[in-house]
């Protein structure tokens, strides 16, 4: 049976000198029925010049006036041909092996309608503190009940036939992958793929990461969705809560940035897996991020604790929801 083709969906603005790297890390790809649509969402920076002497076929360069992600996701799944479909942002990389391994397990497990990876960060070009967990489609479920995402959002693989109605809402300027992946969550099984194979690059002078307050509203609006939609009442969730008692600000940390839990995450899994000096190699750097700062310094008690004692305290944090 033939390969089948993987639409790989590259929302552009503005990505200045991101976007060439980012390109090329799908063109590259071991997997290589590909096309490659790059939805130019109105750049007015040039970073489309950046690419325009890459020759392969598989590129199709699509422009619309600046309407936002939202638009330019949803213009590109109007125009897909393949049967499984996965973003790539434009800032970001891709391991080499990423869709080869998403298309297998699609392939494998026909029940599923979207696959994620693990993934690592950049930050000032350097990718490091690697998540490679597996969840299950059970764990993943309940991250949908519980209006979480079951990891980064741009790293999935969709399955063309089960979500080829679901739309990404234009109204949404920040947090329309979560919408998205918790409206499909809702109805179809989801799975993550126990290998780093996405980088995620951090911008922390980004405007989204210097106006929290815009970030946590539309988070916020994602959240109060999804319990309308569920009949569900939002004052058992907080998420859906407005103002923040001191008592909730730790849960609300991801919303903040994300920085520190996730390099708590990859400290976990490097100690899981045994890699004790990497894990705290990873602590350390994300200590030299904001030194003076001692929610920085969390990932190295991760790194310095002894693991038993960090399953016991991330069970109760699970079981407490």
């Amino acid at each position: 049976m033939a390969d089948p083709l993987a639409s790989i969906l590259i929302p552009v603005y503005n990505a200045g000198e991101y976007l060439r790297p980012a390109v090329e890390s799908i063109l590259s790809q071991t997997y290589s029925h590909l096309e490659v649509l790059i939805m130019d969402d109105g750049s007015t920076d040039g970073c489309m010049d950046s690419i325009a002497d890459l020759d392969d076929s598989r590129i199709r360069i699509i422009t619309q006036k600046n309407a936002g992600k939202s638009a330019a996701l949803n213009h590109a799944l109007q125009e897909l041909s393949g049967t499984f479909y996965a973003i790539q942002d434009a800032d970001d990389l891709s391991y080499p092996q990423r869709i080869e391994r998403q298309v297998q397990y699609m392939l494998e497990n026909p029940s599923l309608a979207v696959v994620f990876t693990g993934y690592d960060v950049i930050i000032n070009g350097r990718r490091i503190a690697p998540r490679f967990s597996a969840k299950t489609i059970q764990q993943c479920r309940r991250d949908i009940e519980q209006l979480r995402t079951p990891t980064h959002d741009p790293n999935g693989m969709f399955r063309v036939s089960m979500v080829r109605d679901i739309w990404y809402e234009p109204s949404l300027k920040v947090g329309q992958g979560i919408d998205y992946i918790l409206r499909i969550g809702e109805c179809y099984p989801i799975a993550v793929l126990g290998e780093c194979l996405y980088s995620y690059r951090i911008h922390f002078d980004s405007t989204t990461r210097q106006n929290i307050e815009q970030r946590n509203r539309m988070i916020l609006e994602v959240a109060r969705r999804a319990c309308q939609r569920r009949k569900l009442d939002p004052s058992k969730y907080p998420l859906c809560k407005p103002e923040l008692s001191p008592s909730d600000r730790y849960l609300f940390r991801e919303r903040e940035a994300g920085v520190v839990p996730h390099f708590m995450e990859s400290v976990f899994d490097l100690r899981s897996a045994s890699q004790n000096l990497q894990a705290l190699k990873t602590a350390l750097f994300c200590l030299h991020l904001h030194p003076c700062n001692l929610y920085y310094y969390k990932p190295l008690a991760y790194a310095l604790a002894p693991l038993t004692l960090i399953k016991s305290y991330r069970s109760r944090k699970v079981k407490s929801g």
